[in-house]
């Protein structure tokens, strides 16, 4: 079995629970149903928004849009957010307990990747692993090139340079002000 890999220019987004093992506990054994149910709404958003859903990972999705689709990106997790608050009120979980979103956009490799048992749809490269690294700021961080994208469409605040091992030059990040 052959695995067609592909180049091409995606916008990725990520999202993480901040503080999630915090929330577990408080969830005991509904950490499953809770999850789940992060899945399913924070899915319905990205999907209306013209995304779509790559992988789970624990409290955590990786999404890619098309090319060109930094707007509708951001929109999505400015609907996510809230959504997500709402959810984890109702629950009952921690205030600290918000929905991190990262973006990026660039080339990725997409294919179908894995063992002949587990063969699944799949995105790798430099753009997922920024993505996922500014992904982990309590808010919507985005790489300088997503902003560049945006133009005057959404008020963003510049956030401290990064340090990555993987590039010499530290990663430019600015962040979408909320309204």
């Amino acid at each position: 079995m052959e695995t067609e890999i592909r180049s091409v220019q995606q916008v990725i987004l990520f999202w993480d629970l901040h503080n999630y093992s915090i929330a577990a506990q408080r969830l005991r054994g509904k950490q499953a149903l809770f999850l789940q149910e992060s899945y399913e709404r924070m899915g319905e958003i990205v999907v209306s928004h013209g995304g779509r859903i790559v992988k789970y990972m624990g409290d955590a999705m990786l999404c890619v849009f098309p090319e060109g689709a930094e707007g509708e990106a951001v929109a999505c997790a400015l609907a996510m957010r809230p959504a997500f608050a709402a959810l984890a009120g109702a629950w009952r979980l921690p205030t600290d307990t918000v929905l991190e979103v990262g973006i990026a956009a660039g080339d990725v490799a997409m294919g179908v990747f894995g063992h002949r048992s587990l063969r699944l749809p799949d995105v790798f490269g430099e753009t997922v692993n920024v993505a996922v690294t500014i992904g982990h700021h309590e808010g919507i961080a985005l790489t300088e090139e997503v902003r560049d994208a945006l133009g005057v469409a959404y008020e963003t605040r510049r956030l401290p340079d990064e340090r990555v091992k993987w590039r010499v030059e530290p990663l430019r990040i600015w962040e979408v002000v909320e309204p």
